[in-house]
């Protein structure tokens, strides 16, 4: 047993079962017990534990505490929720967001590894917004792969396991030469073992997006090594050719994010975004993306029909030659622009020297002091005006006022030029004081249409994090609510999530009766209702063979999408038993009493006379037993 379950970690969390196992820790489910936590008492959580023969391992104590850092940083309804953090000699854990669901890996095996349009944009976005947060906080994923995103029944996705998360340069280093991540969805520089950024992620987004729609990956084999090869070397099987019913919008936005070179890639997640957001405006638009070679990086393989255009207007015909084989009017035209051009040059040439002439002289002539600039950063205005350099005249102050969030007001935050500069006596210097922290009130946004919500937070100043939630109350596409919610004074520059109302994406499913039917028929009403048909047991029973007579779940209960759905199937009615022959001696041998096997038709008592006999008592034997 686990030595771990029935404990208190630090006292406050009482572990309860394993529900997970990684590649260096376990994961378990634990119930917070104490009154002092990060979370209320009775709070189901999730608490991630470096295993025990992993405390000494150098390295990956280092990617513990790097997960530990970079999910602490982070705050987004797309990615799991870390509560408490504890890192000592002893024991090691990250105290998370318990998440109820499944995960996105078992939701594509239910669905067949193939998912809608619809669905594949709606999963892919909320994707795609969990990792613009995380890059803004400076954190690289490098393991997006389905196992990793849990799904909730309200449709709604929570990214986890950061695990090899990237937090700086420096780190990034530390595992240069390990192809980190899972080889199906790792971008090509990061099976290579090179350095990566946020547009490897891109490329695990776009491998997801490709499985989604064509219900299979891009590059698979026996061997891992085989697959890494693939990333790196192998162009994948054309989406469209895979799935001609996928709108082309989506093969080119995928095409893009799986692309070999990281510059040819979406260089961010928000890009990436605006082009699906542009697909769900415009099903039908061609982004029509241009790539650059590996060979030539300046060279793009397509040209606009434009630059085309261009090219040939730029085209001259060769000059024609007289009739002598000379050259005709036309070597004439080409000498005169050049002459013309080295006459320019020389006049600029000419005008340069006399400015550097000039410069020299008034500087000789300028008898001011060189004065080396101090550091006003972080001074009151009249400390500022305080100093030996403008007390004295030897620099003039410019003053200027902003906003800003990170200095209280009357303080001066910016000045240009910078302090260390020398500049000459007199001069002028730009000093910028704070209004400190400017604040706007958060409207009212209540079953506004999602542009034109975002449109009026963004006037306001503040940034907008989008998400989807399942409200029937509200119109699809409509803001639900705001958090904060409308009213609330808010720092500009700070961030609203707007929850947008979406239809409900179901994870369950009613279980038909199937009592009475034929298997077939049962088989096909399962499958109707995106269920399966499981185990099938017989037994004897007055129902024709073949007929279900019960069924486990039962009818009318819940059940998951395509599990199975077990059944007890008729044999037909039971076979008559065979009776056991008389004995020798003229008695039954079913029951080793002469007297009760030979009765006859006409209700005599009398046994019969002789085994050998054909008279009434054997038939009428028989004729009991078949009733």
């Amino acid at each position: 047993m686990d030595n771990l379950i029935g404990k208190r970690l630090d006292g406050l969390y009482e572990v309860q079962e394993l529900i997970g196992s990684g590649g260096m820790a376990n994961v378990y489910k634990a119930v917070m017990r104490g009154q002092n936590g990060p979370v209320p008492a009775g709070t189901v959580v999730a608490v991630k534990v470096l295993r025990q023969e992993y405390m000494h391992d150098p390295d990956l104590v280092r990617r513990f505490k790097n997960e530990s850092k970079a999910i602490s940083l982070l705050n987004h309804p797309n990615i799991v929720k870390v509560y408490d953090v504890s890192v000592n000699d002893h024991l090691q854990y990250i105290v998370m967001e318990y998440v109820d669901g499944m995960t996105l890996r078992e939701y594509l095996n239910e669905r067949g590894g193939k998912l809608s349009s619809r669905e594949t944009v709606h999963f892919i976005s909320q994707i795609l917004k969990a990792l613009e947060h995380a890059h803004a906080n400076g954190v690289v994923h490098r393991d997006i792969k389905p196992q990793n995103i849990m799904l909730l029944d309200n449709g709604q996705l929570r990214m986890m396991d950061f695990g090899i998360a990237r937090i700086s340069r420096a780190d990034n280093q530390m595992l240069a030469g390990k192809a980190m991540g899972s080889v199906h969805y790792i971008s090509p520089e990061q099976a290579k073992g090179d350095e990566t950024d946020r547009t490897s992620d891109i490329y695990s987004v776009g491998v997801m997006m490709y499985e989604m729609l064509s219900g299979h990956l891009p590059f698979d084999a026996d061997d891992v090594v085989e697959v890494a090869i693939k990333q790196i070397s192998d162009e994948p099987r054309s989406l469209h050719e895979l799935a001609p019913e996928v709108p082309y919008a989506l093969v080119e936005i995928t095409e893009k994010a799986m692309a070999k070179l990281p510059q040819n890639r979406y260089p961010s997640a928000r890009a990436m975004l605006e082009a699906l957001d542009t697909y769900v405006q415009n099903p039908s638009v061609l982004f029509e993306y241009h790539y650059i070679t590996e060979e030539a990086p300046e060279k793009v393989v397509k040209r606009t029909m434009n630059q085309n255009r261009a090219i040939r207007q730029n085209e001259q015909p060769a000059p024609r030659k007289n009739g002598k084989g000379k050259p005709g009017k036309k070597r004439r035209t080409v000498f005169l622009p050049a002459l013309f051009g080295i006459t320019i040059a020389f006049a600029l040439a000419c005008m340069a020297l006399c400015w550097m002439i000039l410069n020299d002289s008034s500087n000789l002539m300028n008898n001011k002091a060189d004065v080396t600039l101090g550091d006003y950063i972080g001074m009151t205005k009249d400390q500022a005006m305080a100093t030996d350099q403008i007390a004295s005249g030897q620099i003039s102050p410019e003053w200027e006022e902003e906003y800003n969030s990170n200095y209280a007001a009357g303080y001066i935050y910016k000045q240009s030029p910078v302090s260390g500069r020398t500049v000459r006596e007199g001069q002028s210097v730009t000093l910028t004081v704070s209004l400190g922290t400017q604040y706007v009130t958060v409207p009212d946004l209540t079953n506004y249409v999602q542009s034109d919500a975002e449109q009026q937070l963004k006037a306001l100043g503040v940034s907008v994090l989008v998400t989807q939630a399942v409200d029937t109350s509200v119109a699809s596409g409509a803001v639900i609510r705001t958090d904060p919610a409308a009213g609330t004074q808010v720092a500009a520059g700070s961030t609203v999530i707007l929850y947008i109302s979406r239809p409900q994406v179901s994870t369950t499913t009613k279980v038909p009766s199937l009592t009475g039917m034929s298997v077939d028929d049962a088989r096909t009403l399962l499958v109707q209702n995106h269920l399966g048909l499981g185990s099938q047991s017989e037994e004897y029973s007055d129902q024709p063979a073949g007929t279900v007579l019960s069924q486990n779940p039962a009818a009318g209960t819940t059940a998951k999408l395509n599990s199975r759905v077990n059944v007890v199937v008729s044999a037909g009615t039971a076979p008559a038993q065979e009776p056991e022959q008389p004995g020798s001696d003229g008695t039954s041998g079913t029951t080793g009493e002469g007297s009760t096997g030979g009765e006859s038709t006409g209700g005599s008592s009398e046994p019969s006379s002789s085994s050998s006999s054909t008279g009434g008592g054997i038939l009428d034997w028989w004729s009991s037993l078949l009733g």
